[in-house]
């Protein structure tokens, strides 16, 4: 009776653990096809998008000096990213996100958003290209 080899034995080991290997790359790409991998600012950005949009009045206010819409405010929360330095994610009673993009009209913006549980409050909109403010809201 003749001994198998190592390497015959090896060979057949590395084919049985590549077959196995195969075979649970498949049934993961199966089980998990369609879903991704989310960080949290980009998480928390489409929650903000899609809750109701409401205005404060200093919101309004600094919205309409800037000559700021409320699509291009939709548009910066579809498109930004949100500065989690200038973000103060614990005030109370709502922590606000400083959402940063650019509109269509080319205006970069940052938008302070209030989240308010199921509403997406506007504190305030800021141009970051404007170096002078001659806005008078308080």
């Amino acid at each position: 009776m003749a001994l198998p080899s190592r390497n015959a034995d090896l060979y057949r080991r590395l084919r049985f653990y590549g077959f196995g290997f195969l075979l649970g790359c498949l049934a993961v790409s199966i089980i998990f096809k369609g879903r991704g991998c989310k960080l949290p600012g980009s998480a928390k950005l489409e929650e903000l998008s899609y809750q109701k949009l409401e205005l404060s009045q200093h919101g309004e206010c600094r919205m309409k000096c800037r000559n700021i819409t409320e699509t291009e405010i939709r548009e910066v929360l579809k498109t930004g990213k949100i500065n989690y330095d200038k973000s103060n994610v614990h005030d109370k009673p709502y922590g606000t996100y400083a959402v940063e993009g650019n509109t269509a009209d080319g205006q970069n913006v940052r938008i302070v958003i209030a989240d308010c549980d199921t509403i997406s409050k506007v504190v305030t909109a800021i141009d970051l290209r404007m170096e002078n403010d001659s806005c008078d809201c308080n």
